[in-house]
């Protein structure tokens, strides 16, 4: 392997970008619940878990939308892809907590590391065999490819979103 450091940067690189993600979860949740910012940030939505966080606000983006005033194909398009960001939002999830849980293993010979492996800590057991399931995979600076692809498509969606709420939303001293 040319260069490990560069394999720790994406990881790194993911974990910020999806930080990114859960913040603009939240102040998309934030607004619909005070879009007058009186209370800023307001304290929902604060400290719960990410699966939560994802789940109570696409059913709170679903409800809201509704009042913005977009023609019904829009309105439509925006339900259906928050469908689709959020069940995205989710697998993000599952594959920051395989990065962040695992043991990351380095592959020496003469000194120099050849290759890194993400190693689950939890097995799992084939239920047909009762043989032991190992969450390996060996990686590389490409590796995050798929995950930083998505994470970007649902960061443009979820800017989106929050653009429409800004503009859109009701507002009582509007």
């Amino acid at each position: 392997m040319e260069d490990e450091s560069r394999v720790y940067q994406r990881i790194g690189e993911f974990v910020v970008s999806f930080q990114w993600i859960e913040n603009k979860l939240r102040e998309i949740g934030w607004f619909i619940i005070d879009p007058e910012r009186v209370v800023w940030p307001p304290e929902k939505l604060r400290n719960i878990r990410n699966e939560e966080l994802v789940d109570r606000v696409h059913e709170m983006f679903i409800q809201a939308i509704s009042k913005c005033a977009l023609g019904s194909d829009q309105e439509q398009e925006f339900k259906v892809s928050f469908d689709s960001c959020a069940k995205d939002l989710h697998e993000l999830r599952i594959s920051r907590n395989n990065i962040l849980h695992s043991a990351f293993i380095e592959f020496k010979a003469g000194g120099v590391v050849q290759g890194l492996l993400r190693s689950s800590p939890k097995m799992k057991i084939n239920e047909e065999s009762g043989e032991p399931i190992f969450d390996q995979e060996f990686l590389t600076p490409d590796s995050f490819e798929q995950d930083m692809k998505k994470m970007g498509e649902a960061a443009f969606f979820l800017n989106r979103a929050y653009t429409q709420l800004i503009h859109r939303y009701p507002q009582e001293n509007a």
